[in-house]
């Protein structure tokens, strides 16, 4: 009988599972029921000092709150999560909701990371990095991995959005192809030939290296899948 109920407790677990790894999603941040990720391929979480709306202010349900400094509670200090088993380099999608909050999304001078990685160890000679940041009134995608080649792929799209709007932002990569999608619609594409440059340890979300550049918004439905998707495929397009 014990033995029955585990079979039919594990059979349960695998089905609860199995459909996340054959859509070929590999990681998945809902923020509705705090930080921790809803699906990980890889390592769950690691320890954040971050905070969650309340009473469905996310796009969907609730949503990770990124600040810059105080607001009279505590510093903001971004999630980070492992990246082994979560990203593919060769080839992949991220997807998120953002919602700037700030005049900050204008100023040239204010980099507002959405979505970083970089590899600190050798960060004086040979920086490797990824992030998808707000500056100066455009949405932007840096990848750098001056050890690799001199290989570097910056695309730049200037934005007319509002403070408070909800846009959907996704980046893919493969086949020798990067394009980056809003509100799913294509917008850029480049074909820099290679996958992305070696990632670090973690990857952050609402912040960039050491926390900082910190996004002024909201972050919601982050998802990162293990192919290039095209809008058809974007689960956080879905109502």
């Amino acid at each position: 009988m014990r033995m029955t109920v585990a079979l039919a407790a594990t059979c349960i677990a695998l089905c609860v599972v199995a459909p996340a790894q054959q859509d070929g999603l590999l990681f998945h941040a809902s923020f509705d029921e705090g930080y921790h990720p809803d699906f990980a391929a890889g390592p769950t979480t690691t320890d954040a000092q971050c905070a969650i709306t309340e009473g469905g202010g996310g796009r969907v349900g609730e949503a990770l709150i990124a600040w810059r400094g105080f607001r009279g509670i505590e510093l903001f200090l971004s999630p980070w999560y492992l990246t082994a088993g979560n990203i593919d380099r060769e080839q992949g999608g991220i997807e998120m909701w953002i919602r700037p909050d700030s005049e900050d999304l204008f100023d040239p001078n204010v980099r507002s990371s959405w979505f970083h990685s970089w590899v600190e160890r050798d960060r004086h000679t040979a920086p490797k990095v990824f992030r998808i940041d707000t500056k100066g009134g455009n949405l932007r995608v840096f990848e750098q991995d001056v050890a690799d080649g001199e290989y570097s792929n910056h695309m730049v799209l200037p934005i007319e959005w509002q403070v408070g709007e909800w846009h959907h932002v996704a980046y893919t990569w493969g086949d020798g192809e990067r394009v980056l999608y809003v509100d799913g619609e294509e917008r850029l594409r480049s074909e820099p030939g290679r996958g992305l440059p070696r990632l670090g340890h973690f990857f952050r979300i609402g912040a960039g290296a050491w926390g900082m550049d910190r996004a002024e918004g909201l972050i919601d439905e982050v998802r990162i899948w293990d192919r290039a998707l095209t809008p058809d495929g974007f689960r956080g397009l879905e109502p």
